[in-house]
Protein backbone atom coordinates (compact mmCIF):
# COMPACT_ATOMS: atom_id res chain seq x y z
CA UNK A 1 0.00 0.00 0.00
CA UNK A 2 1.34 3.24 -1.34
CA UNK A 3 2.19 5.69 1.96
CA UNK A 4 -0.33 8.53 0.35
CA UNK A 5 -3.22 5.72 0.76
CA UNK A 6 -1.70 5.01 4.11
CA UNK A 7 -2.38 8.84 4.89
CA UNK A 8 -5.95 9.17 3.26
CA UNK A 9 -6.69 5.97 5.69
CA UNK A 10 -5.87 7.75 8.34
CA UNK A 11 -7.18 11.30 7.77
CA UNK A 12 -10.71 10.03 6.31
CA UNK A 13 -10.83 7.58 9.32
CA UNK A 14 -11.50 4.73 6.53
CA UNK A 15 -11.92 0.58 7.40
CA UNK A 16 -10.47 -1.28 4.88
CA UNK A 17 -12.55 -4.03 6.20
CA UNK A 18 -15.32 -2.86 5.82
CA UNK A 19 -17.77 -1.44 2.80
CA UNK A 20 -16.80 0.06 0.09
CA UNK A 21 -13.88 -2.00 -0.01
CA UNK A 22 -14.71 -5.24 1.16
CA UNK A 23 -18.12 -7.62 1.03
CA UNK A 24 -19.04 -8.60 5.20
CA UNK A 25 -20.80 -11.33 5.10
CA UNK A 26 -24.36 -11.11 6.31
CA UNK A 27 -24.62 -7.52 5.98
CA UNK A 28 -27.96 -6.76 4.51
CA UNK A 29 -28.24 -3.78 1.90
CA UNK A 30 -29.18 -1.27 4.23
CA UNK A 31 -26.03 -2.35 6.88
CA UNK A 32 -23.83 -1.95 4.06
CA UNK A 33 -25.37 1.18 2.49
CA UNK A 34 -24.50 2.83 5.95
CA UNK A 35 -21.02 2.25 5.78
CA UNK A 36 -20.81 3.12 2.28
CA UNK A 37 -22.50 6.71 2.79
CA UNK A 38 -20.68 7.08 6.07
CA UNK A 39 -17.21 6.36 3.74
CA UNK A 40 -18.10 8.70 0.68
CA UNK A 41 -19.30 11.30 3.46
CA UNK A 42 -15.79 11.52 5.29
CA UNK A 43 -13.40 11.21 2.03
CA UNK A 44 -15.33 13.97 0.52
CA UNK A 45 -14.90 16.12 3.73
CA UNK A 46 -11.01 15.24 3.50
CA UNK A 47 -8.63 17.44 1.06
CA UNK A 48 -5.92 16.50 -1.25
CA UNK A 49 -5.05 13.90 -3.29
CA UNK A 50 -7.74 10.94 -3.06
CA UNK A 51 -8.40 9.64 -6.03
CA UNK A 52 -5.11 8.52 -7.16
CA UNK A 53 -3.82 6.72 -4.23
CA UNK A 54 -7.08 4.82 -4.08
CA UNK A 55 -6.86 3.67 -7.94
CA UNK A 56 -3.15 2.32 -7.05
CA UNK A 57 -4.45 0.40 -4.16
CA UNK A 58 -7.13 -1.14 -5.84
CA UNK A 59 -5.38 -1.96 -8.69
CA UNK A 60 -2.37 -3.52 -6.60
CA UNK A 61 -5.23 -5.30 -4.93
CA UNK A 62 -6.04 -7.15 -8.26
CA UNK A 63 -2.04 -7.93 -9.15
CA UNK A 64 -1.50 -4.95 -11.05
CA UNK A 65 1.38 -2.73 -9.88
CA UNK A 66 2.66 1.05 -10.40
CA UNK A 67 4.78 -0.18 -13.13
CA UNK A 68 1.90 -2.32 -15.08
CA UNK A 69 0.24 -0.39 -18.04
CA UNK A 70 -3.09 -0.23 -15.92
CA UNK A 71 -1.25 1.83 -13.57
CA UNK A 72 0.54 4.04 -15.73
CA UNK A 73 -2.43 5.29 -17.27
CA UNK A 74 -4.37 5.84 -14.16
CA UNK A 75 -2.45 7.51 -12.31
CA UNK A 76 -2.17 10.68 -14.52
CA UNK A 77 -5.63 10.40 -15.05
CA UNK A 78 -6.97 10.64 -11.41
CA UNK A 79 -4.53 13.26 -11.03
CA UNK A 80 -6.04 15.34 -13.96
CA UNK A 81 -9.42 14.82 -13.09
CA UNK A 82 -8.59 16.39 -9.59
CA UNK A 83 -6.41 19.11 -10.54
CA UNK A 84 -10.06 20.20 -12.76
CA UNK A 85 -11.55 20.14 -9.33
CA UNK A 86 -8.54 21.93 -7.54
CA UNK A 87 -9.50 24.56 -5.70
CA UNK A 88 -12.57 24.25 -5.95
CA UNK A 89 -15.36 21.23 -8.29
CA UNK A 90 -16.17 22.56 -11.96
CA UNK A 91 -19.61 21.01 -11.42
CA UNK A 92 -21.19 20.00 -8.54
CA UNK A 93 -21.97 16.27 -9.68
CA UNK A 94 -19.83 15.19 -12.40
CA UNK A 95 -16.66 15.94 -10.51
CA UNK A 96 -13.71 14.12 -8.61
CA UNK A 97 -15.72 13.19 -5.87
CA UNK A 98 -18.39 11.89 -8.10
CA UNK A 99 -15.68 9.36 -10.13
CA UNK A 100 -14.37 8.19 -6.46
CA UNK A 101 -17.66 6.78 -6.01
CA UNK A 102 -18.38 5.45 -9.58
CA UNK A 103 -14.87 3.63 -9.25
CA UNK A 104 -15.30 2.26 -5.23
CA UNK A 105 -19.08 1.36 -6.18
CA UNK A 106 -17.55 -0.91 -9.33
CA UNK A 107 -14.97 -2.58 -6.87
CA UNK A 108 -17.64 -3.44 -4.03
CA UNK A 109 -19.94 -4.34 -6.88
CA UNK A 110 -17.32 -6.44 -8.87
CA UNK A 111 -16.27 -8.16 -5.48
CA UNK A 112 -20.15 -8.83 -4.71
CA UNK A 113 -20.32 -10.33 -8.38
CA UNK A 114 -17.64 -12.54 -7.28
CA UNK A 115 -19.85 -14.24 -3.95
CA UNK A 116 -22.86 -14.59 -6.05
CA UNK A 117 -22.29 -15.01 -9.66
CA UNK A 118 -23.33 -18.27 -11.17
CA UNK A 119 -22.02 -17.64 -14.84
CA UNK A 120 -19.54 -15.16 -14.83
CA UNK A 121 -16.74 -14.16 -11.73
CA UNK A 122 -13.97 -11.79 -13.03
CA UNK A 123 -10.59 -12.32 -13.68
CA UNK A 124 -8.11 -9.81 -12.14
CA UNK A 125 -8.22 -8.16 -15.78
CA UNK A 126 -11.51 -8.00 -15.77
CA UNK A 127 -11.46 -5.99 -12.34
CA UNK A 128 -8.82 -3.51 -13.79
CA UNK A 129 -10.63 -2.95 -16.25
CA UNK A 130 -13.90 -2.30 -14.98
CA UNK A 131 -12.12 0.41 -12.28
CA UNK A 132 -10.14 2.29 -15.68
CA UNK A 133 -13.49 2.59 -16.82
CA UNK A 134 -15.28 3.64 -13.85
CA UNK A 135 -12.20 6.48 -13.53
CA UNK A 136 -12.67 7.30 -17.36
CA UNK A 137 -16.54 7.15 -17.73
CA UNK A 138 -16.93 11.14 -16.73
CA UNK A 139 -13.50 12.62 -17.52
CA UNK A 140 -13.87 16.32 -18.64
CA UNK A 141 -17.79 16.10 -18.38
CA UNK A 142 -19.02 19.29 -19.44
CA UNK A 143 -22.02 19.31 -16.63
CA UNK A 144 -24.65 18.99 -19.62
CA UNK A 145 -26.35 16.63 -21.20
CA UNK A 146 -25.68 14.90 -24.58
CA UNK A 147 -28.90 16.65 -25.82
CA UNK A 148 -29.94 14.78 -29.18
CA UNK A 149 -26.33 13.67 -29.97
CA UNK A 150 -26.16 10.26 -28.14
CA UNK A 151 -22.57 9.24 -26.69
CA UNK A 152 -21.39 12.65 -26.81
CA UNK A 153 -20.38 12.83 -22.97
CA UNK A 154 -19.03 9.22 -23.09
CA UNK A 155 -17.01 9.39 -25.89
CA UNK A 156 -15.68 13.00 -25.03
CA UNK A 157 -14.44 10.86 -22.03
CA UNK A 158 -13.12 8.11 -23.79
CA UNK A 159 -11.57 10.51 -26.47
CA UNK A 160 -10.01 12.43 -23.73
CA UNK A 161 -8.46 8.91 -22.12
CA UNK A 162 -7.05 7.57 -25.00
CA UNK A 163 -3.47 9.43 -25.33
CA UNK A 164 -3.02 8.63 -21.47
CA UNK A 165 -4.05 4.73 -22.27
CA UNK A 166 -1.36 4.68 -25.49
CA UNK A 167 1.35 6.59 -23.59
CA UNK A 168 1.13 3.30 -21.14
CA UNK A 169 1.12 0.86 -23.50
CA UNK A 170 -2.75 -0.65 -22.74
CA UNK A 171 -3.61 -2.55 -25.42
CA UNK A 172 -6.32 -2.02 -28.35
CA UNK A 173 -8.29 -4.79 -27.10
CA UNK A 174 -8.06 -3.36 -23.40
CA UNK A 175 -8.86 0.04 -24.68
CA UNK A 176 -11.59 -1.12 -26.93
CA UNK A 177 -13.29 -2.68 -24.04
CA UNK A 178 -13.22 0.15 -21.88
CA UNK A 179 -14.71 2.48 -24.47
CA UNK A 180 -17.92 0.47 -25.09
CA UNK A 181 -18.33 0.00 -20.93
CA UNK A 182 -18.05 3.83 -21.05
CA UNK A 183 -20.38 3.94 -24.22
CA UNK A 184 -23.14 2.25 -22.05
CA UNK A 185 -23.59 4.38 -19.17
CA UNK A 186 -25.13 6.92 -21.81
CA UNK A 187 -28.48 7.63 -19.57
CA UNK A 188 -30.74 8.31 -22.25
CA UNK A 189 -31.26 4.89 -24.00
CA UNK A 190 -27.91 3.27 -24.82
CA UNK A 191 -27.94 1.93 -20.95
CA UNK A 192 -31.56 0.51 -21.44
CA UNK A 193 -30.47 -0.97 -23.70
CA UNK A 194 -27.16 -2.63 -22.65
CA UNK A 195 -29.98 -3.62 -19.53
CA UNK A 196 -32.26 -5.46 -21.73
CA UNK A 197 -29.22 -7.04 -23.32
CA UNK A 198 -27.86 -8.29 -20.07
CA UNK A 199 -31.64 -9.21 -18.98
CA UNK A 200 -32.04 -11.13 -22.15
CA UNK A 201 -28.84 -13.10 -21.59
CA UNK A 202 -28.69 -13.67 -17.95
CA UNK A 203 -32.68 -13.38 -16.70
CA UNK A 204 -34.58 -15.06 -19.34
CA UNK A 205 -36.04 -11.83 -20.73
CA UNK A 206 -37.10 -10.94 -23.85
CA UNK A 207 -34.65 -9.59 -26.35
CA UNK A 208 -34.79 -5.79 -26.96
CA UNK A 209 -36.53 -4.62 -29.83
CA UNK A 210 -34.07 -3.87 -32.94
CA UNK A 211 -35.59 0.07 -32.57
CA UNK A 212 -34.13 -0.09 -29.48
CA UNK A 213 -30.45 -0.97 -30.64
CA UNK A 214 -27.15 1.00 -30.61
CA UNK A 215 -24.73 -0.43 -33.04
CA UNK A 216 -21.87 0.97 -30.82
CA UNK A 217 -22.86 -1.18 -28.38
CA UNK A 218 -22.63 -4.26 -30.73
CA UNK A 219 -20.01 -5.91 -28.70
CA UNK A 220 -22.29 -6.34 -25.65
CA UNK A 221 -24.29 -8.56 -27.91
CA UNK A 222 -21.53 -10.39 -28.70
CA UNK A 223 -19.63 -11.20 -25.33
CA UNK A 224 -21.14 -12.04 -22.13
CA UNK A 225 -18.17 -11.20 -19.79
CA UNK A 226 -18.32 -7.34 -21.24
CA UNK A 227 -21.33 -7.29 -21.10
CA UNK A 228 -21.29 -8.17 -17.30
CA UNK A 229 -18.75 -5.88 -16.89
CA UNK A 230 -21.12 -2.91 -18.21
CA UNK A 231 -23.57 -3.74 -16.57
CA UNK A 232 -21.44 -3.54 -13.28
CA UNK A 233 -20.36 -0.32 -14.21
CA UNK A 234 -23.99 1.05 -15.05
CA UNK A 235 -24.84 -0.52 -11.66
CA UNK A 236 -21.90 1.54 -10.15
CA UNK A 237 -23.09 4.95 -11.72
CA UNK A 238 -25.95 4.91 -10.48
CA UNK A 239 -26.01 3.05 -6.95
CA UNK A 240 -25.17 6.35 -5.10
CA UNK A 241 -28.34 8.19 -6.38
CA UNK A 242 -30.73 5.44 -6.50
CA UNK A 243 -29.15 2.45 -3.81
CA UNK A 244 -27.91 3.59 -0.61
CA UNK A 245 -30.22 5.97 1.00
CA UNK A 246 -32.74 7.54 0.60
CA UNK A 247 -31.10 11.34 2.51
CA UNK A 248 -27.95 10.20 0.44
CA UNK A 249 -29.71 10.16 -3.04
CA UNK A 250 -31.70 13.75 -1.86
CA UNK A 251 -27.56 14.61 -1.55
CA UNK A 252 -26.78 13.73 -4.98
CA UNK A 253 -29.87 14.89 -6.57
CA UNK A 254 -29.23 18.19 -4.73
CA UNK A 255 -25.58 18.40 -6.09
CA UNK A 256 -27.07 17.14 -9.95
CA UNK A 257 -29.78 19.89 -9.47
CA UNK A 258 -27.26 23.10 -9.24
CA UNK A 259 -25.54 21.49 -11.38
CA UNK A 260 -28.75 21.83 -13.86
CA UNK A 261 -29.77 25.21 -12.18
CA UNK A 262 -33.22 23.73 -11.26
CA UNK A 263 -34.21 21.60 -7.77
CA UNK A 264 -35.20 18.35 -8.87
CA UNK A 265 -38.67 17.11 -6.51
CA UNK A 266 -39.46 13.92 -5.48
CA UNK A 267 -41.27 13.49 -9.20
CA UNK A 268 -38.05 13.75 -10.71
CA UNK A 269 -36.64 11.27 -8.33
CA UNK A 270 -39.18 9.18 -10.05
CA UNK A 271 -38.35 9.90 -13.12
CA UNK A 272 -34.80 8.98 -12.44
CA UNK A 273 -35.83 5.89 -10.99
CA UNK A 274 -37.78 4.55 -13.48
CA UNK A 275 -36.50 5.82 -16.37
CA UNK A 276 -32.88 5.89 -16.05
CA UNK A 277 -32.52 3.31 -13.59
CA UNK A 278 -35.11 0.94 -14.97
CA UNK A 279 -36.74 0.38 -12.04
CA UNK A 280 -33.96 -2.15 -11.16
CA UNK A 281 -30.69 -2.33 -11.06
CA UNK A 282 -28.94 -4.47 -13.88
CA UNK A 283 -26.76 -7.40 -12.14
CA UNK A 284 -27.22 -9.30 -9.36
CA UNK A 285 -24.52 -8.25 -7.18
CA UNK A 286 -26.79 -4.40 -8.04
CA UNK A 287 -29.86 -6.12 -7.45
CA UNK A 288 -28.30 -6.34 -3.88
CA UNK A 289 -29.67 -2.75 -3.46
CA UNK A 290 -33.61 -3.11 -4.81
CA UNK A 291 -34.65 -3.12 -1.27
CA UNK A 292 -32.66 0.44 -1.12
CA UNK A 293 -34.23 1.89 -3.90
CA UNK A 294 -37.43 0.52 -3.44
CA UNK A 295 -37.41 2.61 -0.14
CA UNK A 296 -35.87 5.72 -1.69
CA UNK A 297 -39.13 5.54 -4.40
CA UNK A 298 -41.76 4.42 -1.24
CA UNK A 299 -40.77 8.18 0.24
CA UNK A 300 -40.72 10.10 -2.92
CA UNK A 301 -44.06 8.57 -4.07
CA UNK A 302 -45.23 9.51 -0.51
CA UNK A 303 -43.21 13.29 -1.28
CA UNK A 304 -40.97 12.98 1.01
CA UNK A 305 -37.70 13.72 0.24
CA UNK A 306 -35.70 13.09 3.85
CA UNK A 307 -36.07 9.90 6.44
CA UNK A 308 -34.22 11.16 9.22
CA UNK A 309 -33.29 7.67 10.10
CA UNK A 310 -36.77 7.62 11.16
CA UNK A 311 -39.66 5.10 9.10
CA UNK A 312 -36.58 2.72 8.07
CA UNK A 313 -34.60 3.04 11.07
CA UNK A 314 -35.57 -0.42 11.79
CA UNK A 315 -34.59 -1.69 8.64
CA UNK A 316 -30.99 -1.24 10.08
CA UNK A 317 -28.83 -3.42 12.04
CA UNK A 318 -25.39 -2.40 14.06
Amino acid sequence: MTCHMDQLLAQAGLDLKAEPFVVVPGHTARRAARSITEAYTRLEAVSGEKLGPIVLCLLEGYGFGENHPYAKAAMPIAAAIEARDTPQPVNPYHNAHHTLEVVLNAHYLAARNDVVAINIRLTQREHALLCLAALIHDFEHDGTMNGKQRFRLEQLANDTAAPYFQAAGISGEDQAAIKVMVLATDPAGPNLYMKALHSQAFYQAPAPEPATAFTELAPLAQDLRLLRLAGLLNDADLMSSAGLSLDYARRQSDKLGAEGGRYLDCNDMLRFLNHIVGGSFTTGAGRFFNLNMSLIKSFSELGMSSSNDGIDAPLIRP
